[in-house]
């Protein structure tokens, strides 16, 4: 399995451990939140190894957040966190898009604002837009009323069907609605983020091509690569300059685990394509 990645992680030994990894060891281990104990989390380790990588990419995030400088100018610094969760540092702001992680109430504290595609629970954790709203900071869905940003004086919440901007710190984020599948219509938000003269385009679980329309060109473009969108199509519509393919090894799926090797197909035709690609790991910087 050969992979474009940033991480020192082989992806074979990787993938064996998600394997290895059953999501009715994992559902209880990812609800359990951050507060569980040493001994709860030792055991769920030893119940499927892939959970403790799950763990340890959300801290390796976290500290390189911490530690990265993103001087003005620069374009922001975007990391992988797990599933279709990422995290973007600019010279202005941190921000969080589906943030979906047992530990991540422990990220809000360095997040400005989040953004959430869609109310599923691979994408959502409730206790983590708790933590958003409870701290006053935005968080941008279509099905969550963000009154904490309206108490902290920003603007009415982050509520919204598509087709509002907000601006937040120094990035203006343009939403609009997509189709998660054939029967839940306009149930996905895409975020086209702009920062400076760069945008990164993250269409959630989009399986409506004809509902993607970013109106700059995205520097990257971050898609689920299986859920009804052809990466190689869409990108001939767009021409994002790098697609990065995530959704693969989601511990909490017994049936849609998208494995490595799918997304390598995936990424193999828009190379073939001339289009700049990436399948990360968890923890990955993107760049």
């Amino acid at each position: 399995m050969s992979l474009q990645t940033s991480s020192a992680a082989p992806a074979a030994t990787f993938q064996r451990d998600v394997d290895a990894t059953p999501a009715s060891a994992f559902q209880p281990f990812r609800f359990a939140g951050a507060a569980m104990d040493e001994t709860g989390r030792l055991a769920a380790y030893g119940a499927g190894p892939a959970m403790r990588r799950y763990d340890e990419a959300f801290d390796k995030v976290v500290a390189e957040v911490r530690a990265a400088e993103v001087p003005d100018g620069s374009p922001p610094a975007v990391w992988f966190l797990y599933n279709m969760g990422v995290v973007v540092k600019t010279p202005r702001a941190v921000f969080g898009i589906d943030v979906a992680h047992r530990k991540g109430t422990l990220l809000a504290p360095l997040l400005d604002f989040a953004l959430v595609t869609h109310n599923h629970d691979d994408h959502v954790d409730a206790a983590f837009l708790e933590a958003m709203d409870g701290a006053g900071k935005t968080v941008v869905s279509n099905f969550f009323d963000n009154y904490g940003a309206f108490r902290g004086g920003r603007m009415p919440g982050g509520y919204t069907r598509g087709g509002k901007a907000f601006e937040l710190g120094d990035a203006t984020v343009l939403t609009a609605s997509s189709d998660h599948n054939g029967y839940l219509v306009d149930f996905t938000l895409t975020f086209e983020i702009r920062v400076g003269d760069w945008t990164l385009y993250h269409t959630g679980d989009s399986a409506n091509l004809g509902k993607l329309r970013p109106a700059r060109t995205p520097d990257l473009w971050f898609v689920h690569p299986r859920c009804g969108i052809d990466p190689a199509e869409a990108a001939q519509t767009f021409h994002p300059r790098r697609t990065v393919l995530g959704h693969t090894c989601e511990l909490g799926h017994a049936k849609w685990r998208w494995t490595l090797a799918d997304a390598a197909e995936d990424a193999g035709c828009l190379r073939s394509d001339g289009f700049e690609t990436m399948v990360p790991l968890w923890g990955d910087r993107i760049q």
